[in-house]
């Protein structure tokens, strides 16, 4: 090499690091899917391996796990759970804070720990207590204080966010976090009455959670056929009546039965291409 190239190199070299540039930290699950930690942060507040975004990948895209407020702390060692299943993720929020004490403004951070589901990218929960240290079991996707048998375990999935929890707050919930209960609470015969609710009373999310309804009616397998005009109820009582109606020769999917059988929970997808789920009598249709 001759001296010409050699300095330009050192050059290359400087202007990389006095850029701050930094290779991200990819975390490859057994599942085939990632986590990414990247832009990089530094300065006296921040740990060594600090990252400001956090991005989750599989097979059905790229979703940003950052957390507004926080920042990442990962340098590639941490362990997946004995399945692959989960990875528990380590953030920092911090800021200056008067202390009324003299000190004056005081830097001052809480370190949280959250669990990650690396199948579906959901955020199962975040936490800031004693459970943070705690590791995985060498056998089961459990979080312990130690690997003795009688020891204290965190039941993380007792935190994962249920859409069912939430029917009067509907309407408050911004794209973000509809998408992320979406993850973390798929559409199911469980739920799929609360995700219509929510399409009716949040304007925002309706894009967001038709796809996943029509998905749910299409896959459903047990059809059935209207045989006269039928009111539809948003539950199973007659309380609950709608002005919306099927008519004699409409096409439906059976999604569940009430407990007495007296109505059924049906799915329809309109002509315009809107999914609907409603309760009907059942003595409205034909299987």
């Amino acid at each position: 090499m001759n001296l010409l190239k050699f300095l330009w190199l050192i050059f290359y070299i400087a202007a990389i690091f006095s850029t701050g540039v930094h290779a991200d930290v990819i975390m490859k699950s057994p599942l085939g899917t990632e986590l990414r930690f990247s832009d990089k942060k530094t300065g006296p507040n921040y740990d060594r391996d600090a990252w400001e975004q956090l991005v989750f990948k599989n097979n059905k895209g790229v979703i940003n796990l950052s957390i507004e407020g926080r920042y990442f702390v990962e340098n590639g060692s941490k362990d997946f759970s004995p399945s692959g299943r989960y990875i528990v993720v380590d953030s920092v929020a911090g800021g200056y804070v008067d202390m009324f004490d003299g000190r004056g403004e005081q830097y001052v951070d809480k370190a949280y720990c959250s669990v990650v589901d690396m199948q579906t990218g959901c955020i199962i929960s975040d936490w800031d207590g004693e459970a943070c240290g705690y590791d995985w079991k060498k056998d089961s996707d459990e979080l312990a204080s130690s690997d003795e048998q009688d020891t204290e375990t965190f039941d993380f999935l007792s935190f994962k966010p249920n859409i069912n929890s939430l029917t009067k707050k509907l309407s408050s919930l911004n794209v973000e976090e509809v998408d992320g209960y979406l993850r973390c609470d798929y559409v199911s015969k469980d739920n799929i009455n609360t995700y219509q609710k929510l399409i009716k009373e949040n304007k925002s999310a309706k894009k967001v959670v038709e796809p996943y309804l029509i998905e749910f009616i299409d896959g459903s397998t047990q059809n059935a056929s209207v045989i006269k005009k039928t009111f539809l109820y948003s539950l199973p009582d007659e309380s609950s009546k709608t002005k919306a109606y099927l008519i004699e020769g409409d096409k439906i999917k059976v999604i569940q039965f009430s407990k007495n059988d007296q109505w059924i929970n049906v799915g329809y997808v309109t002509s315009k291409g809107a999914p609907l789920i409603a309760w009907i009598k059942s003595d409205a249709i034909e299987m």
